[in-house]
């Protein structure tokens, strides 16, 4: 075998091995992400306690308070759609 012919045969060899190794790369990768996607929806906190919702109601009337200082109601007619929201849920609380 010539020199030629063992350095083909060695180019090929490494290109059916990272062929390999690529595709069960992205074969795991992807198993895991959506393994993982699934595994934060299943355990997301589904009652926002009454201090993370009063922080969100503080942030949103802050928002609210630049909008209207910028003039700029229709942003502030939807911040105020959530902030109504926001209240009822913590009277609800």
């Amino acid at each position: 075998m010539t020199d030629k012919e063992m350095n083909k045969l060695a180019d090929l060899i490494v290109e059916k091995l990272l062929t390999t190794y690529i595709r069960d790369s992205v074969s795991w990768y992807t198993s895991s992400t959506n393994t993982f996607d699934e595994f934060l929806k299943k355990n997301k906190p589904k009652n926002n306690t009454e201090e993370e919702l009063l922080g969100e109601l503080a942030s949103l009337m802050t928002q609210l308070s630049l909008h209207q200082e910028k003039e700029e109601y229709e942003k502030c007619a939807k911040l105020k759609i959530k902030i109504d929201k926001l209240k009822k849920k913590i009277d609800n609380l």
